[in-house]
């Protein structure tokens, strides 16, 4: 295995890492451009630029495109979070290069044809409409709006309707412009591949970009934390999330973080599944998660349960959070739950997917990659004393935002909520 990586003249940066024990290459083009970029008055911008890159270019139609790739029996993706788009394929090696040829093909020379714009409106239109009818989908994005407020990184990251039906050509044009700039770009790679062959044949491809570093990119840490929100919706469950702050991707306290997410509710074993599924039997889903960004983030879990268990179950998150701010860990061995966290990152790294993912999000946010040994010497470095710390800082009621989705009001969640 190897890894490298070269910078271009005009700042765009290539990192791959070869796996010659594998056949698949999975190579992507990652922008620092998510939501958090949108302006202001055009948000779900950024997502729907990703939908128009696939619907043809000067040379292939939208068929077209899709027709080659499955002709390869490979797969081109893309997606679009709040600070990053990725524009990805995977492929035997074989065939990289005319899988290479044609994400160039829509990365450089999408047109973005009026006629495929107004149906890929009513597909955008079709995903949100979808969202809102996944209540586990939903609530996480309501939390988010409760979250972070008014702020970039409460909006939603597909837009609104009033939004979306408004966005033209001349919009996506301008936002690319803007936002895809040579220093926001990265090329990963990961699988059986050769870094000089990839730098010489994306190389020439993406040497023309020289558009000048856009103000937009900065960032502005949000208010976070804080208010309860019921939203009414006639389901058979209510739907929660409950969070508090968590790390940005840079912060040191990232690792205690993971460890304290996994104790929380990581898994099977973890203290909200053993407590409101095993013992209780008051929810079918509960678990815990990280979002992360630039400078900020949340810890959050989410619950599905039913309205007459609703109380009981936020009960039982607020105590297993008290729990952890008492020091309670006497059932738990830290050394479990660490290598819980170390297997599935050692896992992960088998896939050429994920390491070329992971790959990118390095270069993004930390200008290197970050060895595997580094990531498990960080974990194992957690105490039992660092947990109780955290704990005791991030949950309190002002830094705890409530969230529910379904046949509840909000003096229903006060009356549950007492840290």
């Amino acid at each position: 295995m190897g890894l490298q990586t070269t910078v271009l003249d005009n700042g765009i940066r290539i990192t791959t890492e070869s796996n010659p024990n594998v056949r698949s290459v999975s190579l992507g083009v990652w922008v620092k451009a998510g939501s958090r970029q949108d302006p202001p008055d055009r948000a779900g911008i950024a997502h729907f630029t990703e939908h128009m890159m696939f619907k043809g270019t000067k040379k292939r139609t939208a068929f077209q495109i899709a027709k080659e790739i499955d002709a390869l029996g490979g797969v081109l993706n893309a997606h679009t979070t709040k600070e990053y788009s990725a524009y990805y394929v995977k492929v035997l090696d074989e065939h990289l290069e005319n899988a290479l040829d044609v994400l160039g093909d829509i990365f450089l020379n999408s047109e973005f044809r009026p006629e495929e714009l107004e149906k890929e409106r009513e597909v955008v239109l079709q995903e949100i409409r979808m969202t809102e009818d996944t209540p586990d989908d939903y609530v996480t994005q309501l939390f988010s709006m409760a979250f972070f407020h008014n702020t970039p990184l409460g909006v939603s990251i597909l837009g609104y309707p009033s939004t979306v039906k408004g966005f033209t050509r001349e919009h996506i044009i301008n936002f690319i412009d803007q936002a895809y700039v040579p220093d926001s770009i990265v090329i990963a790679g990961a699988g059986s591949l050769d870094h000089a062959r990839i730098v010489d044949i994306v190389g020439p491809q993406v040497e023309t970009f020289n558009r000048s570093y856009y103000p937009n990119n900065t960032v502005k840490t949000p208010p976070m934390g804080g208010g309860i929100l019921a939203q009414h919706k006639e389901l058979e469950q209510v739907h929660i999330t409950m969070g508090t702050h968590g790390p940005g991707v840079t912060d040191n306290k990232r690792w205690t973080y993971i460890v304290l997410n996994t104790l929380l509710g990581g898994g099977m074993s973890s203290m909200l599944f053993q407590e409101a599924r095993e013992r209780l039997g008051i929810v079918y889903s509960i678990y815990s998660y990280l979002s992360s960004y630039e400078d900020c983030g949340a810890l959050a879990v989410y619950a599905g349960t039913t309205l007459d268990h609703v109380n009981q179950t936020i009960e039982v998150i607020v105590n297993q959070m008290a729990r952890l701010k008492r020091g309670d860990l006497s059932e738990i061995k830290l050394d479990d739950i660490k290598a819980q966290i170390k297997g599935h990152l050692l896992l992960a790294r088998e896939s050429t997917e994920n390491r070329m993912a992971t790959l990118a999000k390095n270069e993004i946010y930390y200008h290197r990659d970050i060895p595997i040994d580094e990531v498990i010497e960080k974990i194992d470095s957690v105490t039992t004393q660092d947990l109780v710390k955290l704990a005791r800082e991030i949950f309190v009621e002002d830094k705890i935002t409530l969230v529910a989705l379904g046949k509840v009001d909000d003096a229903q969640l006060r009356r549950s909520l007492i840290l």
